[in-house]
């Protein structure tokens, strides 16, 4: 049987004025300063769900993207916002015939989906397709995350989470090199904090204690270098390059 990805993907990422613009701004802000100076520069998008963040993209500039979506409901409606998308059944075999062929890819909220023993020839595959000196811009669960267990199982399709350690190694050991981790903050540091208490001040307000208990914790059991160093955010993003010829 077959799952349809897309009723739960809609839930979280309802097609609607409000929530597009606010992951307009967040893909805008952690995608924008790892994305290549050439507006024309070949971009592929593995995992693209409804293309929201190809069509933040090209309102950027981006001219040359592509879509990879394996669910078929997803795929469908990405077209409709008209880009280029291939709906396939591997994303292997997509990319077996296009080494080279990328001067970055976005992996997004996709490398959880796939089976612990895939993720290496998964990441090989994607290696292999970038460009010597090529990018890789990916973002996974953060396993340390305060509310790791339920980040993991919510998506009953996900197969595991990731700290910055464990996300570095596996990279590391598939083709690519300078790895670089940091956290994704869903939503930023409101203005003017004390001026207007909303519910998104406060929403903020409390998340600085959650983080404040539990770096206490990380550093209690790792030490203080060791547990100042954990990323907290609920999202870990990794930018990796592949080797320069």
């Amino acid at each position: 049987m077959t799952l349809d990805y897309s009723q739960h993907y809609a839930k979280f990422h309802p097609d609607d004025p409000r929530h597009r613009r606010g992951l307009t701004l967040l893909h805008h802000r952690m995608l924008a300063p790892h994305l290549p100076a050439d507006r024309s520069a070949p971009i592929l998008d593995v995992g693209c769900g409804r293309g929201y963040a190809l069509q933040d993209l090209r309102a950027l500039g981006y001219t040359a993207l592509t879509g990879l979506e394996t669910d078929a409901g997803q795929a469908a409606f990405a077209k409709t916002q008209g880009l280029e998308i291939a709906h396939v059944a591997s994303t292997e075999n997509f990319l077996s015939d296009k080494p080279g062929a990328f001067a970055a890819i976005l992996l997004m909220d996709v490398l959880e989906h796939v089976p612990r023993a895939a993720q290496p020839e998964f990441l090989h595959a994607i290696a292999r397709s970038l460009r010597p000196g090529g990018r890789l811009i990916c973002t996974v669960p953060n396993a340390a995350c305060s509310i790791g267990g339920y980040w993991l199982h919510n998506d009953y399709t996900h197969t595991g989470a990731f700290t910055a350690d464990s996300l570095s190694f596996l990279l590391g050991q598939t083709g690519f090199t300078h790895v670089r981790c940091a956290g994704v903050e869903f939503f930023p540091r409101p203005r003017f904090l004390f001026w207007l208490p909303t519910p998104r001040t406060l929403a903020w307000l409390l998340r600085c204690l959650s983080r404040l208990r539990q770096r206490v914790n990380f550093i209690g059991e790792l030490g203080w270098a060791r547990g100042r160093a954990v990323i907290l955010t609920p999202n870990l993003l990794a930018v990796a390059d592949t080797p320069c010829a």
